[in-house]
């Protein structure tokens, strides 16, 4: 994070809106909309894991959610995941601290603290509104989860949460520092002047215990992101992830105004109550968001939790297709790698625990399992090898050709792994055996005396016939492995030195009411299309 920038503020002496807690008019009323932010922190740009931006008005259109409010216990159905719904605020962006400077410059944190100090409630409420979180305080959270989806509104609060904190902790900041430069000059901060000296010690504490209502508000927030049980865990993953991003970059700036808040009361045990408490809200709210991650992480992990919540796996499809939970437990992966610096610090947290690496290996050993048991109740071992073979192919496929997957395998030495390609050609041979291999023992294999050649000849083509009317309609969804697999069954079954070219070679007088090897091969290369 890159250093904070000093602020300067150039305050005309006759405009006392702008002294922290005092206005020319002591009963101004903070709904007053005279200095509005929002729309301009509704449109902070935002910085996805992925490196895609974002204003909040086209997240807002357009936030993934993969289902609707349900129970904890129902089953769902698989929505390819994507990362670009993600996004977070960067406090190396500008834009939130031009935005703080601002709230300073205009006098808007000054009457702020000091409505804070006469009516907390209003002065919050006000707070949050501007920040676009008043969904932090229960009169309205319970107004917008009404108006969506639990999930989306989850989804969409998150993003609204990362902005809004951003430019809390900044603006935090900025009113420090203003309140620290006007404390230097000889008549001391403006703020102070003319208070009863019974009441410099109270007063003194209005910002750091600002900062206590404010920090512990926004926490109590992600403290309840953490336990919601029914949000989709692929999103709650990744949206726990963005808030303790955020979280690890605010406690940086906010424990640091605090430390320096602190100098003006070095004996004040108030001051340092407060401090040491939203030091704690911070450790206690990480803690949390660390425990339901590694929750998710160890249930995708072992792969079965995720499973059985899955429609699909209870109800498995007599199909040779990519089958979604193969495709969830990569995305579980693409999402572990693409909070891999984050998920790290997380791990380094807790005992025993694998690298991010480590814990994609595993997944990928668990799932192939966890295939090949499900697969059993595939009635027909062809399909069920081309069930096996489509699945392990697409692993290998988002491993190696995957450039975002393949980037961070490489970085991690990830390619000697050889699990998924050692399976796809296993399981190819497999298939290649159990479907073609019958048909080729009619030619080559011992036949009883009476069999005669041409009979031998009419069962091989009856049954290559009937293999490929059987598996015309079975699918290969990869074009590259679709055409690979064609080419190998035509090599062993009419091209190959086992093949029915090989045996019309030796057999010249069969040629006459043979087929065409040219038409054979046609219908090989219609398979396989779905």
């Amino acid at each position: 994070m890159e250093p904070q920038l000093a602020i300067t503020m150039e305050l005309d002496s006759t405009d006392t809106s702008m002294e922290l807690g005092r206005s020319s008019d002591p009963n101004i009323s903070l709904q007053s909309r005279r200095h509005s932010y929002l729309e301009e922190i509704r449109s902070l740009p935002v910085v996805s894991a992925g490196g895609s931006s974002s204003s909040s008005r086209s997240a807002r259109s357009s936030s993934y959610y993969s289902s609707s409010k349900s129970s904890g216990g129902s089953r769902h159905r698989y929505v390819p995941y994507s990362s670009s719904s993600r996004r977070l605020v960067r406090l190396e962006d500008k834009g939130p601290r031009d935005i703080a400077r601002r709230m300073v410059r205009d006098g808007f944190m000054g009457k702020l603290v000091g409505e804070f100090g006469r009516a907390p409630i209003s002065a919050l409420d006000r707070w949050f509104s501007e920040l676009d979180v008043g969904f932090v305080l229960p009169s309205a959270l319970e107004k917008e989860k009404g108006e969506l989806a639990l999930d989306q509104f989850y989804n969409l609060a998150v993003q609204r949460w990362a902005r809004g904190i951003t430019v809390m902790a900044e603006a935090l900041s900025a009113t420090q520092r203003y309140l620290q430069e006007e404390g230097s000059t000889v008549e001391g901060p403006a703020v102070f002047v003319e208070l009863p000296t019974a009441q410099v010690d109270r007063d003194d504490l209005r910002l750091v215990r600002f900062v206590e209502a404010t920090v512990c508000k926004m926490l109590a927030f992600a403290d309840a992101l953490a336990a919601y049980h029914t949000w989709h865990p692929m999103d709650k993953f990744s949206g726990l992830m963005d808030v303790r991003i955020s979280i690890s970059e605010v406690s940086r700036i906010v424990m640091l105004t605090l430390k320096n808040e602190s100098l003006w009361l070095p004996d004040s045990e108030e001051m340092q109550s407060l401090i040491n408490k939203i030091g704690n809200v911070f450790i206690h709210t990480k803690d949390n968001l660390d425990k339901a991650t590694l929750t998710i992480t160890n249930d995708a992990k072992a792969v079965t939790p995720v499973l059985s919540s899955m429609y699909s796996w209870e109800t498995f499809p007599q199909s040779a297709e990519i089958h979604e939970a193969t495709q969830l437990i990569m995305d579980y992966a693409r999402l572990f790698l693409l909070y891999e610096v984050e998920l790290v610090r997380t791990l380094q947290c807790w005992p025993n625990m694998n690298a991010v690496s480590d814990i994609v290996q595993y997944m990928i050993i668990n799932l192939i399992d966890h295939l090949e048991k499900k697969s059993e109740s595939l009635s027909d071992p062809s399909l069920r090898y081309l069930f096996l073979l489509n699945n392990s192919y697409f692993i290998q496929d988002q491993i190696y050709n995957n450039f975002f997957m393949r980037d961070r395998f490489h970085a991690k030495s990830m390619t000697s792994y050889s699990l998924p390609s050692d399976k796809y050609r296993y399981y190819q041979n497999c298939y290649l055996d159990v479907s073609w291999d019958p048909m080729l023992s009619c030619l080559h294999g011992k036949m009883p005396l009476w069999f005669s050649k041409p009979s031998q000849l009419a069962r091989f083509e009856t049954e290559f016939q009937t293999t490929c009317r059987h598996q015309k309609l079975w699918k290969v969804p990869n074009p590259k492995l679709r055409q690979s697999l064609r080419e190998a069954i035509i090599d062993k079954v009419i091209t190959g030195p086992t093949g029915y070219k090989k045996y019309l070679e030796a057999h010249p007088e069969q040629e006459k009411c043979s087929s065409d090897p040219q038409d054979m091969e046609d219908m090989v290369n219609e398979l396989f299309e779905g």
